[in-house]
């Protein structure tokens, strides 16, 4: 069994749901650290899913709900960190407002 240091997001998700990382097949992934940075001058709001394999976004997984990333502000993903991905499990998010929050995630995976 092998362990590797995965960069699983860099990016700036839409307003509509994006698929941020999909575990691969024969792979569990752990996230161990995730950040999210406002960049505009006024509050702007994310919401993210942990998707189970063959799963669609839903409120049955919403794991942080519009939470609200003050203007400059940036935001640990606490709600995030520790979670599991199976082969198949994504993890996916959607703002308010495009090209404004960007989001880093970064897990270890188990092979």
């Amino acid at each position: 069994m092998g362990t590797t240091l995965l960069d699983l997001y860099n990016g700036q998700p839409g307003i509509a749901d994006t698929t941020l990382y999909t575990c691969l097949a024969n792979t569990r992934v752990r996230v161990v650290a995730g950040t999210v940075t406002n960049d505009a001058a006024v509050a702007k709001w994310i919401s993210f899913h942990r998707v189970p394999s063959g799963g669609a976004v839903g409120d049955a997984n919403i794991i942080i709900n519009a939470k609200v990333i003050g203007d400059k502000e940036s935001y640990t993903l606490p709600e995030i960190v520790g979670h599991i991905l199976e082969p198949g499990d994504l993890i996916s998010a959607i703002t308010e407002t495009a090209a404004t929050l960007t989001v880093h995630l970064s897990g270890i995976a188990i092979t």
